[in-house]
């Protein structure tokens, strides 16, 4: 038996045993199964944060570069007439000569095609008489993955650019991560930094919140995977990748869930193969902002397609769990992902079972009690001091009321839903089907929704905001 069915076969039993207990033993040992996600999310959170520190220490300053490698950006569009010409403004003003713009035309509906040819002089041919850099491929309906392949077989560049049609790049991302392949040549794959902004609505306020938080500790957390040579989550939205090392593996896979996070599975293969780890990083000079949902059901369908992929491309790669051949990679950190297929339904249980007993009329027990409330002030100091380390990362003063308020209520709400996504995830993965609607939500993301939203949380800076404010007299001179 491999190290992977040992692992998910071990969680799996535990889980098993703790929730007999929760019927069999007397308190606090009929809570074990809370006993049990606290103590393991605990050391989780304590190691994230010291290895954060650790890798925060060792990265350097961004240092004077040419012009760097040219770079072709690739946006696949399905529908996105509402937010694309945000997004292609904010590429255009930072490309240089011998870059350039794919737009790769899914099928749109809604008009996607005539707004490129009305505002960027997009022609029969494909091509702007307007910006020569931007090019339009249109093809049916085939999802993202088969979108960007088509346009991979079409570039020379020397890198590859993924951006989301709804992602908006801040001055000096593209630089920046030209900076970075060209100072590292065996640098493979890349990604900026992305601050979360919703769409106004009912539930806006609070999403915007607590993804913030969510998505600042995440790439947080990523520099420490950097560190290490294992860094497998490289946001699609925003992501740069060499082009050779592209091609070397075969672009991405139409048939997974989640293609970015697959193709960094592939790229770790190939490199650990040679004797090599796979060189990735997060550049922090590289920032970006990107829509997220906004409402419990459309966050709960992307967690749950999310959680869904993951499992697939965990399962998938299996054989690399443990396996020495591929360094921490296998030793460690899928080790730790793969305890991580279990863990959401470890915490949506413990509190399921905490609300049992606590309708039951029986009183909780004191060490329960002492139990939650240290975890709660211990997630506190911690979530405190990781966002003093992004603040110092990224320039930023991150903290206050907000960060006080999201981090007290987090367990009681955000969590909860994220946890829920994940039992989704798991009940599509064993289904073989997720009810994935194939129009996207119509989205109306303005930037004056998008200021306020950013500079609330502390992510927009003074440049940034006025980037923002001329982008949106663009729009609206566009319009008259």
């Amino acid at each position: 038996m491999n190290s992977f069915s040992l692992l998910l076969g071990g969680a799996a039993f535990l889980l098993v045993l703790t929730l007999a207990a929760a019927v069999a033993l007397p308190p606090p040992l009929s809570w074990m199964i809370g006993i049990s996600y606290i103590a393991y999310d605990t050391w989780l959170l304590l190691h994230m944060v010291r290895a954060s520190r650790a890798a925060l220490l060792g990265v350097e300053p961004p240092s004077p570069s040419g012009s760097g490698p040219s770079a072709a950006v690739l946006i696949a569009a399905r529908n996105e007439g509402s937010v694309l010409p945000m997004a292609l403004d904010a590429v255009l003003l930072q490309v240089q000569p011998g870059d350039r713009v794919l737009v790769i035309d899914d099928g749109s509906t809604d008009g996607t095609v005539e707004l490129l040819q009305d505002r960027y002089g997009v022609q029969s041919n494909g091509r702007s008489s307007m910006h020569p850099s931007l090019q339009l491929l249109r093809k049916p309906n085939s999802g993202k993955a088969r979108s960007l392949n088509l346009a991979l077989r079409l570039v020379q560049e020397e890198l590859v650019i993924t951006l989301d049609a709804d992602t908006c790049m801040e001055p000096g991302a593209l630089q920046a991560l030209r900076a970075a392949f060209a100072r590292e040549p065996a640098l493979a794959a890349a990604c900026g930094v992305l601050t979360p902004v919703c769409q106004p609505g009912f539930y806006s306020r609070a999403f915007q919140l607590y993804q913030t938080f969510e998505y600042l500790r995440g790439f947080l957390w990523r520099l420490s995977w950097m560190r290490d040579d294992t860094l497998v989550l490289i946001s699609g939205a925003f992501a740069a990748f060499r082009r050779t090392r592209l091609e070397e593996v075969g672009g991405f896979d139409p048939t997974s869930l989640v293609e970015d996070y697959e193709l960094m599975f592939r790229l770790h293969r190939k490199s650990l193969q040679t004797g090599e780890p796979l060189k990735a990083r997060v550049v922090g000079e590289a920032r970006a902002t990107t829509d997220a949902p906004a409402r419990p059901g459309i966050f709960l369908r992307q967690r749950t397609r999310w959680f869904a992929g993951f499992i697939e491309t965990i399962i998938r790669n299996r054989d690399l769990v443990g396996s020495s051949a591929y360094g921490r990679l296998g030793t460690w950190h899928l080790r730790l992902k793969t305890i991580d297929l279990l863990l959401p339904i470890y915490g949506l249980l413990a509190f399921s079972a905490l609300i049992a007993f606590a309708f039951s009329g029986k009183r909780i027990d004191r060490f329960i009690l002492a139990l939650l409330v240290f975890k709660l002030l211990f997630d506190l100091s911690c979530h405190f001091y990781a966002f003093r380390l992004y603040g110092r990362w990224q320039g930023k003063r991150i903290g206050g009321a907000r960060a006080l308020l999201a981090t007290l209520t987090e367990p009681f709400g955000f969590q909860l839903l994220r946890q829920l996504g994940a039992l989704l995830g798991w009940v599509a993965f064993l289904r073989g089907r997720i009810d994935w609607h194939p129009q996207r939500k119509v989205r109306v993301l303005h930037a004056n929704a998008l200021l306020p939203a950013a500079a609330s949380v502390g992510c927009a800076d003074k440049n940034g905001a006025s980037y923002l404010y001329a982008l949106r007299g663009r729009l609206r001179r566009d319009r008259q």
